[in-house]
């Protein structure tokens, strides 16, 4: 007999604004209620975007999975994730058409999910999707070439540090946010040469000296 505890929903969300990126996720919830969720949470990454947008994400699809977990991790478990462990941040993915990373590697991701079954041995987890490395290290890459480099409070890259650009302008912004933020891999630019790079949510909470 299945066991009906596992059964659930895989689902997509895409967002207006913007045609390459998307929210992946699991419920065993109907993913309406999800979808409520990421659109009013605004401390998590969807809601965060529809603050700043004032534009709501949209359920493009979903399917019924007998077993949410092992259809979750077979879905991200496959190239090119598994060989560039940046390409997607914990929260949302944004796809690179052009490359492995397109709309058909979604596609493919649903129909593996779908068709993998449930778990055999329920006492084995499945294995959980790579984390991506956002480190001190990981920034410190993203920034060759750029003219910035971090001046005070570097630790792990990921929290709010100081930062200074080829230009001389000093500013305090989060490791992640300066190599990409809501707008995954984007080139690392300066906030105050080039602020059109920036959101007006980003810009905002800026600090500067």
């Amino acid at each position: 007999m299945k066991n009906q505890s596992l059964r659930g929903f895989l689902y997509l969300l895409s967002h207006p604004t913007d045609s390459n990126l998307f929210k992946i996720g699991m419920t065993r919830r109907h993913p309406s209620f999800r979808l409520r969720e990421h659109n009013t949470q605004f401390d998590e990454a969807c809601g965060n975007l529809v603050k700043e947008t004032g534009v709501e994400w949209v359920l493009e699809k979903f399917i019924e999975v007998e077993d949410v977990f092992n259809a979750e991790h077979v879905f991200w478990k496959r190239p090119p994730l598994t060989e560039l462990p940046y390409s997607y941040s914990d929260e949302l993915l944004r796809i690179q058409p052009g490359t492995e990373l397109d709309h058909g590697w979604i596609d493919d991701g649903f129909d593996a999910a779908e068709k993998v079954g449930a778990r055999v041995d329920l006492s084995v987890p499945p294995m959980p999707k790579a984390k991506p490395k956002r480190g001190a290290d990981w920034i410190k890459e993203q920034l060759k070439n750029t003219g910035i480099r971090p001046i005070k409070g570097y630790g792990n890259g990921i929290t709010k540090v100081w930062f200074v650009c080829g230009e001389g302008h000093e500013f305090k912004i989060s490791g992640y946010g300066l190599v990409g933020g809501y707008k995954l891999q984007r080139r690392p630019s300066c906030p105050i040469c080039n602020p059109e790079n920036y959101s007006n949510y980003e810009l905002k909470t800026l600090e500067t000296d």
